[in-house]
């Protein structure tokens, strides 16, 4: 005789999630570069009067250009999430995981 049982499905949801996450890290990487952290201390710097980097307003174009991209992928990765948060069954969360 085969037992079926359900899932639990607040584990389900926190399995998807994790999933979300890390289908996002290589590309929240990748729109952060190498160079994200610079870009946030010449910013910060340039913020403050200082010029000590070079032209303020081109540290501010390249420092909110990786800020916007970074924001569109987080929603993107918030939606996913809150598709996951909506799923009835681990099938549903599992083609949310395929879609991605």
């Amino acid at each position: 005789m085969k037992i079926i049982g359900k899932k639990d499905m607040a584990a389900e949801r926190q399995r998807g999630r994790a999933e979300i996450d890390a289908a996002y890290m290589p590309r929240i990487a990748e729109a952060m570069g190498p160079k994200f952290a610079l870009y946030q201390v010449k910013a910060l710097v340039a913020g403050e009067g200082n010029d000590l980097f070079g032209k303020p307003d081109t540290i501010f174009k390249k420092h909110a250009a990786v800020i916007d991209a970074l924001a569109e992928i987080e929603v993107e990765r918030q939606a996913a999430q809150a598709l996951v948060d909506q799923a009835n069954s681990s099938a549903e969360i599992d083609v949310i995981i395929a879609s991605l």
